[in-house]
């Protein structure tokens, strides 16, 4: 089997690893955008799934680069549906703008045999949410390299804003491992800022999961996208969707707390 396949709209799938049991197809789709796959890394080294694991970079993303980023990338949520439709039993697992992108690709809900949404939101209330909580907790060396970043927008200064607002997305026994972590990333500045322009702020789910089994989890103390946005949400309080708090964790539980990360699998597979 080829390490890589890629989608005739250039979204990249990464063979990870096999396992055996029942054949489904574990799609990684991380958040960001711009951060790549590779922030799932330690994820799905972690898990131990039926099946096998696959992570997935949209066009222009992370370092899926194109000549073109931002004229692939506007095309994401084809790819996406695309990645997706070239593998069966997909059990789609989304990060963040990963989950938003899912849940506002209603052509998903047919393709789907399972969804797993990561530290999401289920639309732009959690702009305002973070936002009240960055004003009352500010950080002044990100806002520094904001004021630079926002003047002349590149990878370089990408990378040290989101290392500079790990104590926003950590836990503090995290912090150590959040740096090494974000160092080893590769970031593509030009879908975060598409994503800016045309996604993020006008976000709200085009679908909700009526019949796939469906895991929804975030770190307690996920103060980006916290767990209630969902839990205050009467669309998702269904039968087989459950949704599930990460103790000790921010917005990558895998890497505050990874036995919690893994005991929330291991129960969702036993849903299937």
């Amino acid at each position: 089997m080829s390490k890589y396949l890629w989608t005739s709209l250039r979204a990249r799938l990464q063979y990870i690893k096999s396992r055996e049991g029942k054949p489904f197809n574990w799609v990684l789709l991380p958040g960001g955008p711009g951060l790549g796959s590779e922030s799932l890394t330690d994820l799905s080294s972690l898990l131990q799934l039926p099946g096998t694991i696959w992570h997935l970079d949209l066009p222009g993303d992370g370092s899926n680069v194109t000549e073109d980023n931002k004229h692939y990338f506007s095309h994401w949520s084809d790819a996406l549906i695309e990645a997706v439709a070239s593998l069966e039993q997909v059990i789609l697992v989304a990060h963040s703008t990963g989950g938003m992108y899912a849940l506002a690709t209603a052509k998903l809900e047919g393709l789907l045999t399972g969804l797993v949404l990561m530290d999401s939101a289920p639309d732009a209330s959690w702009q305002t949410v973070f936002m009240s909580y960055v004003k009352r907790n500010p950080i002044d060396a990100l806002e520094k390299l904001n004021k630079k970043y926002l003047e002349q927008p590149n990878n370089e200064l990408l990378k040290k804003m989101t290392i500079a607002s790990a104590p926003y997305l950590f836990t503090s026994a995290g912090l150590t491992k959040a740096l090494s972590f974000f160092e080893s990333l590769p970031f593509n500045y030009e879908s975060c800022e598409w994503s800016a322009q045309f996604f993020d702020s006008d976000y709200v789910s085009q679908w909700i999961p009526e019949t796939i089994p469906t895991l929804i989890f975030a770190g307690e103390r996920d103060q980006l996208t916290p767990l209630t946005l969902f839990r205050n949400s009467m669309l998702f309080q269904r039968d087989n969707i459950f949704i599930r708090e990460i103790r000790e964790a921010g917005h990558f539980p895998w890497i505050d707390n990874p036995e919690e990360v893994s005991l929330a699998f291991v129960e969702y597979c036993q849903r299937l």
